[in-house]
């Protein structure tokens, strides 16, 4: 193992004896633990709005440390400008990868341009996420969604959990439960699209799509809708 293959292998977040013993050509787990959230490095390439190769050519040719990558910021000055939230100022692209933060920073200069006030453009989720939602849902514990939605939901890397899944063919549920987590009250509820005519809609569904019955010529909508665990309480 050369030095520097090691070297690169270590800022990328291998444990040690990975990094000494495992074959040259296996390619590094691009999983990095920064402020208490991990993500792959495209992960934080999103949430931070720097290139992906940017952040890339920094750690491996450049010998640098994740943190210290990410200190440089993105190419040009619209990532770099100062936001003041929580009684502390920083540039827009650290916002990103704050550990409050539920967007990412191409997400949150949006909302700040649209008059948002930034705690609030910092800690809210989007109500469409497309990058983090695509991809074919899965369930586990009465929820349904995307791997990169439970990945962002459990701070457990996508890559991983779908390692697990495939190469010793776990559910999702069991996969999750393999690494100590499961959901708490409020992640009980589940959310799932159905289908229904304009007399059997609920409040509080989200209209997804909408058709016409080809016989009735009445639409119908295919709805998101939030069944609630019952309530327990005396």
């Amino acid at each position: 193992m050369k030095r520097e293959s090691l070297r690169t292998r270590l800022a990328l977040g291998w444990a040690p004896e990975d990094a000494i013993t495992r074959a040259k050509h296996d390619k590094p787990v691009l999983e990095i633990t920064h402020d208490g959230r991990t993500l792959s490095l495209r992960g934080w390439a999103e949430q931070s709005g720097i290139k992906y190769h940017t952040l890339y050519h920094r750690i491996t040719r450049r010998g640098m440390t994740f943190a210290d990558a990410l200190a440089l910021g993105p190419d040009g000055p619209l990532m770099k400008l100062p936001v003041t939230a929580f009684g502390e100022t920083k540039p827009l692209y650290m916002w990103g990868v704050d550990a409050r933060a539920n967007c990412t920073t191409t997400t949150l200069r949006k909302r700040l341009r649209e008059g948002w006030e930034p705690e609030q453009a910092i800690t809210q989720e989007p109500d469409n996420r497309t990058a983090l939602g695509t991809g074919d849902p899965v369930s586990a514990f009465g929820l349904r969604m995307g791997l990169q939605d439970w990945a962002r939901r459990t701070h457990i890397p996508a890559s991983r959990l779908q390692y697990w899944m495939n190469h010793l063919d776990l559910t999702l549920e069991a996969t999750l439960r393999s690494f100590g987590w499961v959901p708490n009250e409020a992640d009980t509820a589940t959310s799932d699209l159905v289908h229904s005519s304009a007399e059997d809609r609920r409040a509080g569904d989200t209209i997804m799509a909408v058709t016409h019955d080809t016989a009735s010529s009445s639409p119908r909508f295919t709805v998101r809708r939030i069944e609630l665990p019952p309530n327990t309480s005396s």
